[in-house]
């Protein structure tokens, strides 16, 4: 929808009338001027576009296990995805670059289910250790990426050596977590 409503604007702004109004008093703003068609086939696109599918998003639960999946995937081709993609690679698998991963806002989908835990208080305790693990195993896999060009000393494979320490920790973390969920 939002690319048909992108269309039907920019051919409305570069239409014969938009122009006739720009050319009659330059400078100054107009407003945009719609065709009968155009505005239809606004309308039409609008109406046809489907909703937002339910299973776009996924449940709390799906999320959780997903992003197990995703911290054990990491961990097992590390290197590899350092040798492609630098930190930034990690950082897009750790969901501190990007919303594609299934770690991207997890604290929203740990939270959604901590009504169904025994222990809430150690539950909590845990998902602030797992945030913080999180974001130590993300400022090393940053910090490699710029250490090279830094006067700071290190190389950048201690940097990802710290990286993967940390996954490793947000791994066991997530891996409590799931324990404590029925």
């Amino acid at each position: 929808m939002l690319f048909a409503f992108a269309t039907c604007l920019l051919v409305a702004l570069h239409s014969p009338a938009t122009q006739r109004q720009e050319a009659a008093a330059p400078g100054r703003l107009h407003p945009v001027a719609f065709t009968r068609r155009q505005a239809v086939s606004l309308v039409a696109a609008a109406a046809a576009a489907p909703a937002w599918p339910a299973s776009a998003a996924l449940s709390a639960r799906e999320q959780i296990k997903a992003g197990g999946l995703a911290l054990d995937a990491l961990l097992d081709s590390f290197d590899e995805v350092t040798a492609a993609e630098g930190g930034d690679g990690v950082r897009r698998i750790l969901g501190t670059v990007g919303t594609t991963s299934p770690i991207f806002q997890s604290e929203k989908a740990f939270r959604k289910l901590a009504d169904e835990v025994d222990d809430p208080e150690r539950y909590f305790d845990r998902l602030e250790a797992l945030s913080l693990e999180i974001a130590a195993a993300e400022s090393e896999a940053y910090s490699a990426n710029f250490i090279t060009f830094s006067s700071a000393k290190g190389s950048p494979e201690q940097y990802f050596a710290k990286s993967k320490e940390y996954t490793k920790r947000a791994r066991d973390e997530w891996r409590t977590l799931e324990s404590m969920l029925p």
